[in-house]
């Protein structure tokens, strides 16, 4: 029925096609008096609609579904267009279940980092029937569809019952066809609608979803701001496959980000629940690291060897570093790309969905976010505590301070929450623990620089290479580390005394 062509985006084709409301107690006429009709075909369709929570796509008339059953089952990405002709974008069910980064790059500038989440579950059991010509070609498709919707936002309890009619014409049938089939159905009672889509329908008396504040339940507070991470990492899945700057980095921090709310705020959530996604996000997380580590490293020795006074590179030190870097980097882009593609990223994707959208909540987390929250961020300072007298015990223990800084961040996230929520007296403490968690990134970097170098220096010894280069950078690497584990420990002393 469609006018089809093959892009990056899959099958984008054009349809022309008009609704017609069925009222209560009315049916469908016999359509043999249009001229030759097909034996009617019945499918059962079970489609998930997405949109972002200020519905983004609807506004700009535009649809997105992953619909199953029926000849057409895929993702189908809908676009305006004139009159009754509208575009439309598909890609088959095998893609995966989430949302698929082609169809979210073609509304980029209306989606920016807003999450796609599942906002209307729609089944439809459809009647087809064929209208032929005298030649045995097709000149409409008329499709007796009745309707079941739920709307899937955890703060709307609305389901839909109604029963409507399609009628689609293929390319280049002319729209005076409508008007052979259109009185038929006037005749039964049965006009024209003037909503542009089933989703539109359901919607119409729904709200985009309001803004939620320190006011709301606890738990509803924190995913709402944990679906704002989520948006950045589906609207990042594309330039993180392309290897675009920064790409690698801010899909991290917004797996980061996720799980340090998902384990500091876990006692609003079911633990079960918390637990399994705290794990998958660890996981995507670590996923990542390898490529994340190459790009620092690529980056961290080019500005040490760019540093560098004349005659205090020797030998072939830049050539072995960076060649051996340019190859793990690669291999860890192949990596990367097939975990992206992977079904346990699907699922991951899938699983953050569900828990944005119905997360099961504890009793703390059906209270005032502002009597709970606050509460549970001061908690991950008391960790920071713990870990630091640990750390304390053996000062040479870069381990323990490695799990100093990972609490510092879990601190930052925390009060960035509560900050984003309107509590204006958490920005002082989220920018102090950004700073203790930044200045500890560096100590940490300067000891894998450090690390890598030594196995760098040690393929060069047995290569019979000079190494003067190589101890002179690692001294660098050891008073830039300590000079910067001191500051921050002063820095950390000063916050834990407060």
């Amino acid at each position: 029925m469609d006018n089809d062509a093959q892009t990056g985006t899959g099958v984008v084709t054009t349809e022309t096609e008009r609704k017609y409301r069925v009222p209560a107690g009315v049916e469908v006429p016999d359509l043999a008096s249009i001229g030759p009709i097909g034996v009617p075909r019945i499918d059962t369709l079970v489609a998930t609609y997405y949109d972002t929570p200020d519905f983004a796509l609807l506004a700009a008339r535009a649809t997105l579904r992953r619909r199953t059953g029926g000849q057409d089952a895929g993702w189908h990405l809908k676009t305006p267009g004139t009159g009754d002709v509208r575009g439309e974008h598909r890609l088959p069910l095998e893609v995966g279940r989430r949302v698929p980064f082609a169809f979210r790059a073609e509304f980029a500038e209306v989606l920016e980092e807003k999450p796609l989440l599942p906002i209307v579950e729609l089944t439809t059991v459809r009647t087809t029937t064929e209208h032929f010509d005298d030649e045995g070609r097709v000149r409409a498709e008329i499709c007796s569809d009745r309707v079941s919707a739920v709307v899937l936002r955890r703060d709307v309890d609305l389901d839909l019952d109604w029963h409507e009619v399609e009628i689609e014409l293929p390319a280049g049938e002319p729209i005076a066809t409508f008007g052979l089939i259109e009185p038929v159905l006037t005749e039964a009672g049965i006009e024209r609608t003037d909503a542009p889509s089933k989703l539109a329908h359901i919607l119409a008396t729904v709200p985009p979803t309001p803004a939620v504040d320190l006011d709301d339940a606890a738990a509803d507070a924190v995913v709402s701001i944990m679906a704002r991470h989520f948006g950045k990492l589906q609207s990042l899945e594309g330039d993180l496959i392309a290897n675009a700057p920064d790409a690698v980095h801010q899909s991290r921090v917004a797996l980061r980000r996720m799980r340090s709310l998902v384990q500091g705020y876990r006692r609003v959530f079911d633990r079960q629940d918390a637990v399994r996604l705290r794990g998958e996000l660890r996981w995507a997380g670590e996923q990542l690291g390898e490529a994340r580590d190459a790009e620092v490293l690529v980056e961290k020795f080019a500005e040490l060897f760019d540093a560098c006074a004349e005659g205090e590179i020797v030998g072939a030190i830049r050539e072995r570093v960076e060649g051996s870097l340019g190859r793990r980097h690669a291999q860890a882009l192949t990596h990367l790309r097939r975990v992206v593609a992977s079904p346990r990223w699907d699922a991951l994707h899938l699983l953050a969905s569900e828990f944005i959208l119905d997360s099961p909540t504890s009793r703390r987390g059906r209270r005032p976010a502002f009597g709970v929250l606050p509460k549970l961020a001061a908690d991950t300072i008391d960790l920071v505590r713990e870990r630091t007298d640990a750390a304390r015990a053996d000062e040479t223990n870069l381990d323990a301070w490695h799990e100093v800084r990972k609490g510092a961040k879990r601190v930052r996230y925390s009060y960035e929450v509560l900050e984003q929520l309107g509590d204006e007296d958490a920005k002082p403490t989220r920018q102090a623990w950004k700073e203790v968690a930044e200045d500890f990134g560096a100590v940490q970097d300067a000891v894998i620089l450090d690390e890598q170098l030594q196995r760098f220096e040690r393929a060069a010894t047995a290569a019979g290479e000079p190494i003067d280069t190589y101890e002179l950078l690692r001294g660098r690497f050891e008073t830039d580390r300590d000079a910067e584990l001191a500051r921050v420990r002063t820095l950390l002393d000063e916050l834990l005394a407060e």
